[in-house]
Order: C-alpha cells, then structure tokens, then sequence
C-alpha cells in the first residue's frame, strides 16, 4: 500500500475516532452507567492513536524534540488508559486509578498540547489544527463531558486533513492548505 494509501485510511480512523468519541458523549448523556460504553470510549483511542501515527508520520522531520516528546506523552498516555480500560473491563479495579488518572489528566491533555505546539512549528498542517490539538484538550477537561463534542469534531476534521492530503509523486508531502 502506497503512503499516499496510508494517509488516507489513517485519516479515515481518526474520523471514526471522533465519530466513536461523539457515539461515547452521547452515551455519557444517555446512559451514564452502562458498562459497554467503556469499549466504545476503547475503540476511539485506539483509532485516535492510528491518526495520530499518521500524522506523526507526516510531520516528524519537520519539528524537533518537543514533537517527539508530545507524541510518545501522547502514545504512552492512551495506551496506559487503553489499559485501564481493558483491566476495568475484566472486572478489577486495582490498577485502574493507577493507570487511568495520570493518562487521562495528565500524559494525554499534556501530550497533545506539546504535540499542537510543535504542529505549529512544523507549519505542515494548516495552523487550526496546531491550535486545536493545543486549544481543545484543557477545555475538554474544563467542561468535562460536553468537552468530549469538542475533542470528537477535532478529530473528525483532523481525520479529514488526512483523507483529503494531497502528496506529491515522489510520496513527500505537500502543505495543505
């Protein structure tokens, strides 16, 4: 499969990231004690970090360590709450504070600041989508749930970003614009 192939599907997962984020507000709303939203709310961060792969991808020779360091916050952070999750699931929840605190308040939110911050200095990307992934996350946890409406539109249009990129023959990039 060709990058260009790639881009585009990894931008279709992060669409379905922020379609899976909005379908888990929905349920926060509607049914906030039912067990299986977990596995929706599961679904969206796995698919959120294979966006994010992908724009990690497009980016990573155009910013520094502070990128580097925004991303692997991000990837170690979601994957910590992924793992959360997983063992909340299985029914124990001795782990659960111990892994899903410190990646949902403090490794993802810190991780995507970082990470929009060298978005911006990448100028890769169109700038909305730098001071999104900076913007969004702390108004996110300000709000709380209705935060979540929010954090599932920027990844339904980050998603778009890379669905709609357009590289160049030899599969280096172009600015979007």
């Amino acid at each position: 499969m060709s990058s260009p192939d790639l881009i585009r599907w990894s931008g279709l997962a992060a669409m379905l990231a922020g379609a899976a984020f909005l379908v888990d507000t929905g349920f926060a709303f509607t049914m906030p004690e039912a067990a299986w939203t977990n596995v929706v709310f599961l679904v969206a961060l796995l698919l959120m970090l294979v966006g994010l792969l992908r724009l990690h991808a497009l980016q990573k020779d155009h910013y520094g360590w502070i990128g580097r360091v925004g991303f692997w916050t991000l990837v170690v952070g979601s994957l910590a709450h992924v793992l959360a999750l997983i063992v909340f699931m299985l029914g124990s929840e001795a782990l659960v504070l111990w892994l899903a605190v410190p990646g949902y308040y403090v490794a993802i939110p810190v991780g995507l600041v970082l990470y929009g911050i060298a978005t911006l200095q990448a100028r890769v990307l169109p700038r909305w989508c730098g001071l999104g992934l900076i913007i969004i996350p702390p108004v996110t946890i300000f709000l709380g749930d209705p935060g979540w409406i929010l954090f599932a539109l920027l990844w339904l249009a980050l998603g778009y970003v890379l669905w709609s990129w357009k590289g160049t023959a030899a599969g280096q990039p172009s600015r979007v614009s």
